[in-house]
């Protein structure tokens, strides 16, 4: 594909098989439809802004526009860890990129390493400066600010998104100093969510019920882990306290019978409520799933404790994945929705957000993976179908080197110009992760 997209036509999948999937022509659609997109526009606009020693999101992804010089005085911590991982992980591919230039590989590899050590750096400055924590919002400073950029205090006693991306960022870097610190601040984070003193702290108002999203968040930490460290008591920390937390979201925001799931449960009660997040659930299938790697991984410490947890998660995970894209995929305007009543069917938020599709492409190859029935299994491959089609039909923009509108409604199938969490764009973190992992579970299927 050239470096300008306006010409980009999407491979639609009419049939969900491996054979497909597993093809040469696949596989190159997408490496050339979102991996090296999103590697060109990195490179653009880091030569654009030399001085920002950090993934350049600081733009409007609905629009193309670049956000007002200010947003330069704003860090969000989340992309800093976000960053850091996504960034690691394009490195082992950057020389399969055919479409890339010798010069472009090599400006890549260059630059996606020095950013990965500069966003670990400032990782730790803000630790540093906000005792321990790594708030959501941090000034050039690495002091904790509101969304005003008033100076405001780091809460000792919580933790939140920040802390748990960050703590992944510093495990990404992979040097001896940042992976224990980065296990430690996820231990840390752990703690304060069993004892439910997690905020979600993107946004003004916290929920009234105890959310499942924390606890999900944490299972991208044992793969991530287990590639950069072979150190036995880091390892067994981490994956213990994901395994209880996997339990723990299984036990109380599934129900087996139905294959329902619910993003909160009472705080008082813990009573299932009937709001889902489909992209929030299938999320939790694929980072859990990874978890169930390193679960099995590590024969000697399989006991049947964890074996019984890795078998209950093969079986349910599948199911949960099935029920959740059914009940919040947009037929009309194919997308997900952002939330929708497991009890009514009615839809709670008709908001489809760009990055729950490749979440579910990824979580449904997984699932695939470990589903032991045939029928099972070819219901994961179409729901890997239905969002690949939707995502690559409807959310790229070609004026933007494809980069993913973040909202479409789902009442009019048209680009929303709303913010989900965070208003600039994504470092490679949802759709190039999830995307160069999927085509990881291909090769190994």
């Amino acid at each position: 594909m050239p470096d300008e997209y306006s010409d980009y036509k999407p491979l639609l999948l009419e049939e969900a098989s491996v054979e497909t999937l597993k093809s040469d022509a696949y596989r190159q659609f997408i490496l050339e439809a979102a991996i090296t997109p999103a590697v060109r526009l990195v490179l653009r606009r880091s030569r654009l802004r030399d001085d920002w020693p950090y993934v350049d999101t600081k733009f409007n992804p609905n629009t193309g526009k670049d956000l007002p010089a200010t947003s330069y005085d704003v860090i969000h911590t989340w992309f800093l860890g976000r960053g850091a991982d996504a960034l690691d992980s394009h490195l082992p591919w950057i020389d399969r990129l055919d479409d890339l230039s010798a010069a472009e590989k090599r400006e890549a590899k260059e630059l996606f390493a020095q950013l990965t050590a500069s966003m670990a750096e400032a990782i730790n400055q803000a630790l540093d400066v906000n005792g321990g924590r790594c708030p959501f919002r941090v000034n050039r400073a690495f002091e904790a600010i509101d969304e005003a950029g008033k100076r405001i205090e780091a809460d000792p006693d919580r933790t939140g998104a920040g802390d748990l991306f960050v703590g992944k960022g510093l495990i990404a870097e992979g040097s001896e100093a940042n992976v224990n610190r980065g296990v430690q601040v996820l231990l840390r984070s752990g703690e304060m969510i069993r004892q439910n003193r997690y905020d979600t702290d993107q946004f003004k108002d916290q929920p009234a019920d105890i959310p499942q999203g924390p606890k999900m968040l944490m299972q991208a930490a044992p793969p991530l882990l287990y590639r950069k460290s072979q150190e036995p008591q880091l390892r067994q920390q981490i994956v213990t306290m994901t395994a209880e937390f996997m339990a723990n979201v299984l036990d109380l925001h599934y129900d087996a019978e139905t294959a329902i799931f619910s993003e909160y449960i009472d705080r008082t009660t813990q009573q299932r409520k009937s709001y889902l997040d489909p992209g929030h659930a299938n999320e939790f299938v694929g980072l859990g799933l990874g978890t169930v790697q390193c679960l099995k991984s590590d024969v000697a410490g399989l006991t049947d404790e964890r074996r019984a947890l890795v078998e209950r998660a093969c079986r349910e995970l599948p199911r949960l994945l099935i029920q959740s894209t059914e009940l919040g995929f947009n037929r009309k305007h194919p997308g997900l929705y952002k939330a929708v009543d497991t009890q009514t069917g009615k839809v709670l938020n008709d908001d489809m957000p760009w990055w729950n599709l490749p979440e579910t492409m990824r979580a449904a190859i997984l699932a695939y993976e470990v589903a032991g029935d045939d029928k099972l299994g070819e219901q994961c491959l179409e729901m890997l179908r239905i969002c690949h089609n939707a995502y690559f039909a409807h959310y790229l923009n070609r004026d933007n080197m494809l980069f993913a509108y973040q909202t479409i409604s789902g009442a009019t199938g048209k680009v929303a110009d709303k913010v989900p969490a965070v208003p600039e764009g994504d470092p490679l973190y949802h759709t190039n992760l999830a995307l160069l992992e999927m085509l990881e579970v291909l090769d190994r299927l």
